[in-house]
């Protein structure tokens, strides 16, 4: 895009004009210090600043370029400069315009007509339920900032999880239920001995692609109810206030206090269908399922793949999936039952690769 100087708007905040006859100075020191003060200030707010403009209105979009879903290098050029033509031949989403709104330096009156129905000033958890029909349409437009559930800091905090606490957790009883299965699995015969423990974890594996599909698509985007309160706030717990913060680090991951709960009932039905020889491998492949999940959910939204490698794919459709198309893409970790279920999605060919 070629952008002519027409095309740069003027952005700068002048401060108020003093008369230099109001100014009193009796130290020439204090003066250079004054200078170079101001010009930090200034070099400080030129680096947090990084402005564009859209139909006539100021977008700050500074914090937004290392998480752009079209990667930084298709912003790093427009600073200053007008978005509407290259909008124009580049349609994005309701969603993403929606998210572009948080930037503005002023909000438009829609926006603020839909963030409204919640004070975000408090904790929202208990809010989200009192919004009706109307919450369908808030959640899926995403928001860029924290979400506070509880009022009690301790439930608040048990809700928030780093990436880390995922592999702490669950690494060390993914290894234990490999070993236990492999116990009863080991004879003389070493092909037949691999040839056991391996099917049985590949089939453990294989299990948890499945649990991720289904509960993605089931559970996670079932639209609630418009008059039950209950069943609104559990999907916002569970999975609408991903969509409604998808740039909120800190809820990327589930925490353990709710994953180990879902695994013990996981576990009870294993045991019941599964032959006691291969339960703890078949256990084993579906826990490493998971975390190879959750790590690289995490990964998808805040790492920089490089192109034409296998993150790179999935991070462009899982952004698809937040921005574009919200009942397509389901798959976090493969892209297999959304092809065998005409779910996937048709990513648009790019003239260059996104850099994040």
């Amino acid at each position: 895009m070629d952008v002519g100087r027409d095309k740069r708007f003027d952005n700068t905040f002048h401060s108020e004009n003093v008369s230099a006859n109001n100014l009193k100075v009796k130290n020439a020191n204090t003066i250079c210090v004054n200078k170079t003060e101001s010009y930090r200030n200034e070099t400080t707010r030129q680096k947090s600043e990084f402005h564009v403009k859209y139909r006539d209105r100021v977008y700050n979009i500074q914090s937004f370029l290392g998480v752009h879903p079209g990667g930084k290098n298709t912003l790093i050029r427009f600073k200053d400069q007008i978005l509407d033509g290259e909008l124009a031949k580049y349609p994005h989403s309701k969603s993403a315009y929606y998210l572009l709104e948080e930037f503005a330096v002023q909000h438009q009156e829609r926006y603020n007509e839909c963030e409204d129905l919640v004070n975000w000033d408090a904790p929202i958890l208990r809010q989200v339920g009192l919004m009706g029909d109307r919450y369908w349409e808030w959640v899926n437009l995403p928001v860029n900032r924290p979400i506070r559930f509880f009022q009690s800091d301790i439930l608040e905090l048990l809700s928030i999880t780093p990436w880390y606490t995922v592999p702490i957790v669950w690494f060390p009883i993914a290894t234990y239920f490999f070993y236990m299965g492999c116990l009863p699995n080991i004879s003389t015969n070493i092909v037949i001995t691999l040839q056991r423990i391996l099917s049985s974890f590949v089939l453990g594996i294989f299990i948890w692609t499945i649990m991720e599909y289904f509960v993605h698509q089931k559970i996670f985007h079932l639209k609630p109810p418009h008059n039950s309160r209950l069943l609104i706030t559990l999907h916002f717990l569970f999975h609408g206030n991903h969509h409604k913060a998808p740039l909120d680090k800190r809820r990327l991951v589930f925490p353990p206090t709710f994953s180990l709960i879902v695994a013990a009932i996981v576990w009870q039905i294993y045991q019941a269908i599964f032959p006691l020889a291969i339960v703890n491998l078949v256990a084993a492949g579906t826990i490493t399922g998971y975390l190879c999940y959750d790590l690289m959910h995490y990964y998808l939204h805040n790492g920089a793949p490089k192109a034409e490698s296998y993150f790179y794919t999935m991070k462009r459709r899982h952004n698809y999936h937040h921005f574009l198309h919200h009942n397509q893409g389901f798959g976090v970790t493969s892209e297999l039952w959304d092809r065998l279920l005409k779910t996937d999605l048709s990513l648009r060919k790019l003239d260059e690769p996104l850099e994040w």
